[in-house]
């Protein structure tokens, strides 16, 4: 069993976190100014994940925007995270980790990540100049949040449990079915039973 380290040896601001996770064998966000360990995904959650990248990366192509699974970090005030899916327009810079400038974050939710993804990420997230949508993906039923930047300090907010989510910047639409293709949902009877 892991021995949790003593709070005093945790890092308490991004740059500490930076230095820190430099050393460890797991993957860690910093949210909020907590580091938290990422949880393994479940099948269904890569499954979304999957086909959320698939599909932005094949409506991006001959476009300056590229489409990214699972790996860069994005970060902000009290916080370091590694969104599920991120899109990013213009050169990238490919010598460190970071993505600086997100046009697109998606989130796709589980049990153990639902309270930060829908808040304490939020809360960083929204903060970032570039950023012109937030999806958040829910796994265990079809249900999109969708958060469209309206103004500097401003977002609308929507939700969709079918249909199409347009996404005016950078120009691209994705369907629920693309996003769920191949999820099976528990059935109201499996609830019940």
């Amino acid at each position: 069993m892991a021995k949790a380290k003593p709070e005093s040896e945790l890092p308490r601001t991004v740059e500490a976190f930076d230095r820190w996770h430099l050393f460890q064998p797991e993957r860690w966000e910093f949210i909020a100014g907590v580091p938290v360990m990422m949880a393994p995904a479940s099948l269904p959650h890569s499954i979304i994940k999957s086909n959320i990248a698939r599909h932005l990366g094949n409506k991006l192509e001959g476009t300056p925007c590229r489409a990214i699974v699972d790996g860069p970090e994005v970060k902000a005030r009290s916080l370091s995270a590694i969104p599920d899916v991120v899109v990013a327009c213009g050169r990238l810079d490919q010598s460190t980790a970071t993505l600086s400038d997100p046009v697109l974050i998606v989130e796709v939710l589980s049990p153990s990540s639902e309270r930060d993804d829908i808040g304490r990420k939020w809360q960083g997230y929204c903060l970032i100049p570039s950023l012109k949508h937030y999806l958040v993906v829910a796994q265990e039923l079809p249900f999109v949040t969708l958060h469209t930047r309206t103004g500097p300090s401003s977002f609308e907010e929507r939700f969709y449990e079918d249909g199409i989510i347009e996404l005016g910047d950078p120009g691209i639409s994705l369907s629920l079915d693309e996003i769920y293709d191949g999820v099976e949902f528990p059935s109201a009877a499996d609830d019940h039973a």
